[in-house]
């Protein structure tokens, strides 16, 4: 209690933390893995996502956490996300912190998304440098999500336009800061199509991001083009709008048939064959039964062969999907 109300006061009142204090996993007992080791893999290969669930976020990520999800996505003071309903979430599920994987976005000022209506420290809009955003930011995703650390903190694009890349590497050298600390596990970058900019933001990184999360759909070729480049630099590619932007072809006869051979409904084919393809997909459900379903065709999945892998990315009318 101590510790929790220090901690937020540091938050409210300045930027100068004590390392040692904010490292500190207060929930992980003697000889368990501490999280500075987990990898987004080792978590699980599909991420509930928090978005849009507005005042009834805290019932739902509880309701995914006790359906078997462990990692949460959720962003720091964005239009579409309550993140401090994330907070109650986790706690009100009783899940221990060292079990879960709690990720964030880093919304900078003069991207569209960004809203501080789900901030509760003080002057939430008042002006500040690019730098001072992203302190600003950190600390209240920690008070928000009740934390001492966040296991993933992702730069936030919104859709396709990115931000200057002067902007984006200022953004991370503040986030690498946190990572030093302990403060922040994993870094990564949302909405980035454009090979040249993802290879040069890992270049310059110091500390190499381990996430691209971003849309997966026809109008950016599925990424097609870019998944080899994903495998090489090590890249857990996350994919969100795997139903809305693709919910045409859950009508489709041959999804329809190998969701049947596969005894899957045609939602959970779609999230079994993005993870065919090697990807991690973001998952919003709404129903107990959904989520359920969601963490039982993860936790039996098995690789597709190449034959379905062709039928299913030819219903997409995108045959090279099929190869990844």
């Amino acid at each position: 209690m101590k510790l929790s109300l220090c901690i937020l006061c540091g938050l409210v009142l300045g930027y100068n933390f004590s390392p040692a204090i904010l490292s500190t996993d207060e929930n992980a007992p003697n000889g368990t893995k501490d999280s500075t080791t987990k990898t987004p893999a080792d978590i699980g290969r599909i991420v509930y996502g928090a978005k849009n669930k507005g005042d009834e976020t805290a019932k739902y990520v509880s309701m995914a956490i006790d359906a078997g999800f462990r990692h949460i996505a959720t962003a720091s003071m964005h239009a579409d996300y309550q993140e401090s309903g994330v907070g109650v979430g986790w706690k009100e599920s009783g899940a221990p912190r060292q079990d879960l994987y709690l990720q964030t976005l880093f919304v900078a000022e003069d991207v569209n998304d960004w809203n501080t209506k789900d901030c509760h420290l003080k002057d939430c809009d008042s002006k500040r440098s690019l730098e001072d955003q992203v302190h600003f930011s950190i600390q209240s995703s920690l008070t928000n999500l009740q934390t001492t650390y966040i296991d993933a903190v992702l730069i936030h694009n919104f859709r396709a336009r990115l931000q200057p890349y002067e902007n984006i590497i200022r953004e991370y050298r503040v986030l690498e800061e946190y990572v030093d600390k302990g403060v922040i596990r994993h870094l990564g970058i949302v909405s980035c199509h454009d090979e040249n900019i993802l290879k040069q933001l890992y270049d310059e990184a110091r500390i190499k991001p381990k996430i691209i999360q971003n849309r997966f759909h026809g109008n950016r070729g599925f990424d097609v083009k870019l998944r080899p480049l994903f495998k090489e630099l090590g890249l857990v590619n996350q994919l969100f709008w795997v139903l809305t932007g693709n919910g045409g072809f859950l009508r489709n006869e041959t999804v329809k048939r190998i969701a049947k051979e596969k005894n899957l409904t045609v939602q959970q084919c779609m999230y079994a064959f993005t993870l065919s393809i090697g990807a991690s997909p973001m998952i919003g459900s709404q129903t107990l039964q959904h989520m359920k379903e969601d963490v039982d065709m993860n936790n039996n999945f098995s690789m597709w062969t190449l034959e379905d892998k062709k039928d299913f990315a030819g219903v997409l009318r995108h045959q090279g999907l099929a190869n990844f």
